[in-house]
């Protein structure tokens, strides 16, 4: 199996072309790589080219356009990863889904992520994340989603672009080929001249002339209940998470299930039964009789916000505490 091997000399924080002497003793014997080895390698092949990223980013397209079937390409600031995994959880039962592993949403990872693609799949649902302009239009030429979903746009990674406008229109580039867009009417009143998608689904808990508006929430037994309107009829669901975070992620599912047609009932029923998604608030049992809120996936103002409200909710310790790192 060796010549299926490839070993890509990437540069970051190690440069990965101090690795290809390990990779060619582990068995590897294709190299794409920037410049040429300092030893000789029997029987090695090596691809010299000018930027090891891009042969990665060009080889996964081509792969990607090998291909023909549905693909939804989601992003945003804050709950790619929980919608994409809520998502796989919803649709799993009628389609062969492949995805992101984890958060594998950056320039690697994208390509990566990709590269999983096979003939037994029917559905991918990839996400995107970027922290500078330009990012985006390299990972939709990758990705080629058919399907868009914006999730919360927010203050991550807002230090990466002139302004939050700039990001925005950034983030939008993933869709720029997409036959159906999912967003929230709230966040892209000011850029809806700039949407190309043949279709868009939208939601909204203030604007009753979105698709999907959510007109009513409440908590029942440790549950929240949704209702909304949806095509002049009363429509509502159930979802097992009370945190803010949690609902509107949960809502964004809600919408995109509906823009693909599931049914208000098959919708609810599936959503009723999501399960928790690691890397974001998890609860988790400390030593001396306390609780660890774990929320170490993103570190942004609003992440913040949303994790103090969770904290406030637990009232089964009288003390709390707050282990704070940087945030940019």
């Amino acid at each position: 199996m060796r010549h299926k091997a490839y070993f890509f000399a990437l540069s970051g924080r190690r440069n990965g072309h101090e690795f290809v002497a390990e990779a060619y003793a582990a068995g590897v014997r294709n190299f794409i790589v920037k410049d040429g080895p300092e030893l000789k390698l029997p029987d090695a092949n090596f691809l010299i080219v000018v930027d090891v990223l891009t042969a990665l980013q060009i080889l996964a397209a081509y792969h990607r356009s090998k291909f023909n079937f549905p693909v939804i390409g989601i992003t945003g600031s804050n709950g790619k990863t929980i919608v994409k995994e809520w998502l796989y959880q919803l649709l799993a039962a009628d389609k062969n889904i492949v995805r992101n592993p984890k958060s594998y949403n950056s320039q690697i990872g994208v390509p990566l992520s990709v590269w999983q693609i096979n003939d037994r799949n029917d559905l991918g649902i990839f996400e995107a994340g970027i922290s500078l302009p330009g990012e985006m239009d390299k990972l939709e030429q990758i990705i080629k989603p058919d399907i868009g979903v914006l999730t919360h746009l927010g203050s991550a990674h807002d230090e990466g672009f002139e302004n939050p406008a700039q990001k925005i229109r950034e983030k939008l580039k993933l869709f720029k080929n997409c036959k159906l867009l999912i967003y929230n009417y709230d966040q892209l009143i000011d850029y809806k001249q700039e949407l190309t998608a043949t279709t868009c689904f939208t939601w909204s808990r203030n604007f009753k002339q979105a698709d999907l508006f959510v007109f009513s929430e409440t908590i029942i037994s440790k549950n929240y209940y949704l209702r909304a309107e949806y095509k002049d009829e009363e429509i509502e669901c159930i979802i097992p998470f009370l945190d803010q975070a949690s609902v509107e992620n949960a809502i964004v599912c809600w919408a995109t299930m509906l823009a693909m047609d599931y049914s208000p009932a098959e919708t609810d029923k599936r959503l009723e039964r999501l399960a928790p998604v690691s890397m974001r608030l998890e609860m988790k049992t400390g030593i001396h009789d306390c609780s660890v809120i774990d929320d170490t996936y993103n570190s942004d103002i609003h992440s913040l916000e949303i994790a103090l409200n969770f904290l406030t909710q637990q009232n089964q310790h009288p003390k709390k505490t707050l282990v704070l790192s940087d945030i940019f």
